[in-house]
């Protein structure tokens, strides 16, 4: 099953990432990301510090993600898969983690070299899931198997 979730993580673009706002509602926004080359479960994304998920993260870690794409025929509905998970997002302090982590994400999506601003204006986190749920339609639709971490 790990390996499931590794695939469908490498093989889409964006990851939903949903935070709790200080009021204690849902905050949903796509960040680029990246997989650890060593453990599918442990997820890298870069965001400028002064963002509202860099302060919902350090009121509360605890985050929940999507991983998905559309599909366009019911052909292709038949056989996508996507996950949801659960987890804790950290903000990566270490220069050898935050390295290792811009290059994962640059080999993933080169554009971030050319983002505005100067890079300390950027923090980067590290997820790590806890738990996930593949949908995976081409067992049949609905098909949900559960992972714990």
């Amino acid at each position: 099953m790990r390996e499931k979730i590794k695939n469908i993580l490498q093989s889409h673009e964006l990851l939903r990432l949903a935070t709790l706002d200080q009021d204690g509602f849902p905050n949903v926004r796509s960040v680029d990301y990246a997989i650890s080359n060593n453990d599918e479960s442990k997820i890298y994304f870069t965001t400028f510090k002064n963002t509202d998920k860099v302060a919902e993260l350090a009121r509360l870690n605890k985050v929940y993600i999507v991983v998905d794409k559309p599909a366009m025929t019911i052909e292709e509905l038949s056989q996508i898969k996507y996950i949801r998970g659960t987890g804790k997002a950290f903000l990566v302090n270490s220069p050898e983690e935050a390295q290792q982590a811009m290059s994962l994400l640059l080999g993933k999506y080169a554009f971030l070299k050319d983002l505005p601003g100067d890079p300390s204006m950027m923090s980067i986190y590290r997820i790590e899931l806890d738990q996930v749920r593949i949908t995976d339609n081409s067992l049949g639709f609905g098909t949900v198997e559960i992972y714990q971490y």
